[in-house]
């Protein structure tokens, strides 16, 4: 970056780059320590619905114990039947896994078999009629309750392991934010290095060799400066005449190494800022266009991969016929190509240009789950070679990874062509 203008732009990009990963990181920790404290209240609200359970049963067993009012544990047995359902209806709204949700809608369907056998024991006490009681709560209700139980437990392992998949989503787009962060300060870094300025080059000095005469011999010379010369003569006839000839150093030019042209970093900028407010596909042609211009790229195909990750299906394509488009198949996951080893790896990979082929570069669309495609562009006058080239490849690379995703399902159509 030669250009003020163009450095400030860069310390701008990098304050902002700076900033977005504070700001991202600061989310991440955030939403993690309010999915620990969600997941701990969930968990102690299912094990106080657990012990209002066991509280139940215990207080249904007490009809048929020895000096005992039957009266008093049948408001007791009702109380904990309203409390749990209560902590019921609460959990169910609070849950994250379906599972969960469906092991709460059994333990209600099991509490309302249980209240319906209750009130037959709570009618054979009444009637004094203690053995068929205990027949009821021995048999009927100790089996609902254990029902209910195990699905209490099951929900709670359901619900429990949903959230540590949260949890754990939630940390890795903080590491990511973390590492694109660093990697674009690092980037912005090494672009504000002053460049070391070119060294002088040493032009050679032309030196003519004339021999001297002597005394003797300038004499007549004086003699004849005297006559008058024709206006026709050269001036140089005089050297003509020595004997000695004139000697002239050859001048032999050395060099100069071509320096390649910067990278429009402004453009890059302006490019992603426009990535970001993309709400329509429609409107990807031609800020693929304003890529291709960026990277000095002939033509850009954007290459997603299907569901199970097999293959790559080309979803866009900038800058070719329409003919050549249609006949483009799919690249399988471990084809021996610069697009494959980008999509296994998530590495930027390149192919250098020979007398044949032109270069081209192949940066991987990487997101918090994985890579899940890659921007291919078959670029000219060795922008392959340009590390600012490559640099910029990756930026939009990693722009245009928030805006695409694997296909909801296996898709072979090809991609659409626009700007021969």
């Amino acid at each position: 970056m030669h250009t003020r203008a163009a450095r400030f732009i860069l310390l701008f990009l990098f304050l902002i780059s700076i900033g977005t990963t504070a700001y991202l990181f600061w989310k991440s920790e955030s939403t993690s320590a309010s999915l620990t404290a969600q997941a701990a209240a969930f968990e102690r609200a299912m094990r106080a619905t657990e012990r209002s359970l066991l509280d139940i049963r215990a207080a249904q067993r007490s009809y048929v114990a020895a000096g005992q009012g039957g009266d008093f544990w049948a408001a007791r047995v009702a109380q904990g039947v309203e409390n749990v359902r209560s902590s019921l209806a609460l959990l169910r709204t609070e849950a994250v896994a379906a599972q969960a949700k469906t092991s709460v809608d059994e333990i209600l369907s099991a509490l309302d078999d249980f209240v319906r056998i209750d009130k037959r024991a709570v009618e054979y006490i009444r009637k004094d009629q203690r053995l068929l009681a205990s027949d009821v709560i021995f048999a009927d209700g100790l089996e609902l309750t254990d029902a209910a139980l195990t699905s209490l437990e099951n929900g709670r392992v359901a619900e429990a392991r949903a959230r540590a998949e949260a949890l754990e989503t939630a940390q890795r787009r903080g590491v990511f934010a973390i590492v694109a962060g660093a990697a674009s300060a690092m980037l912005a870094v090494l672009l504000l290095l002053p460049r070391a300025a070119p060294r002088p080059v040493a032009v050679p000095v032309v030196e003519a060799t004339v021999p001297l005469r002597t005394t003797a011999e300038a004499r007549p010379r004086e003699k004849e400066a005297e006559k008058p010369v024709p206006v026709d003569e050269p001036p140089v006839a005089a050297i003509a005449e020595s004997s000695a000839p004139v000697e002239v150093s050859e001048i032999v030019p050395e060099p100069v190494p071509m320096v390649a042209a910067d990278t429009d970093f402004a453009g890059v900028a302006s490019l992603c800022v426009d990535l970001a407010r993309v709400v329509d596909t429609r409107a990807l042609p031609s800020l693929l266009d304003r890529a291709a211009s960026v990277l000095d790229a002939s033509g850009i195909i954007l290459w997603i991969a299907d569901p199970d990750g097999r293959e790559l299906n080309p979803i866009f394509a900038q800058g070719y016929p329409l003919q050549l488009v249609n006949r483009l198949g799919t690249i399988p996951r471990e084809a021996e190509n610069a697009t494959a080893a980008a999509f296994r790896t998530s590495l930027l990979q390149t192919v250098m240009a020979d007398s044949i082929s032109p270069g081209a570069i192949a940066a991987p669309l990487v997101t918090p789950g994985g890579c899940v495609g890659v921007m291919a562009a078959e670029v000219r006058h060795d922008a392959e070679r340009q590390e600012m080239k490559l640099a910029a490849a990756t930026i939009v690379a990693a722009q245009l990874a928030t805006l695409v995703g694997p296909p909801a399902a296996r898709n072979h159509s090809k991609a659409g062509a626009a700007g021969a």
